[in-house]
């Protein structure tokens, strides 16, 4: 189960705990869904679905990706991202999909051709022009996934 059946299976079975909530007075402690008060010095939970935000977790939109990157650049970035969540009263919670379901399968060939298509391009445009390529061909280093993981381990987010 992804985040989305996740998300579903909350929908679900516990529709009071879908509310509408403004992030920005959520960490501040001021409000929960409807207006309610959080109970003081109880953390804030947020999940994050990995698979769908990797290159913001590699460290936004650092542009030194087409090379390798800089691993310190985002051991650097998942460090502030870990502190600062820790010093707004947020418990953060990542979650890596590491199953392929056999129903998902076409989707990940499909995904496969994809990447290797715009790798070509980025080998076309990196030989022909010199220049870094556009951030929209982003394609994550192979290992980024496990590498974050880990690094996220390192600062102690679940």
């Amino acid at each position: 189960m992804g985040v989305q059946g996740f998300q579903d299976y909350i929908e679900k079975h516990c529709p009071s705990a879908v509310v509408p909530v403004e992030l920005q007075k959520l960490a501040r402690g001021s409000l929960v869904g409807g207006g309610r008060q959080r109970p003081p010095h109880t953390p804030l939970r947020l999940l994050v679905d990995a698979d769908n935000c990797l290159h913001r977790l590699y460290g936004g939109f650092y542009t030194d990706w087409v090379s390798g990157g800089q691993w310190n650049h985002m051991l650097g970035y998942l460090a502030a991202l870990a502190k600062a969540c820790f010093g707004g009263n947020i418990e953060l919670f990542v979650f890596f999909n590491g199953a392929l379901e056999k129903a998902r399968l076409h989707e990940w060939v499909k995904r496969q051709g994809n990447e290797r298509q715009t790798a070509q391009q980025i080998v076309s445009h990196v030989q022909n022009k010199g220049t870094p390529p556009p951030k929209v061909w982003f394609l994550p280093p192979v290992c980024m996934a496990h590498c974050i993981r880990l690094a996220l381990i390192r600062f102690h987010v679940k």
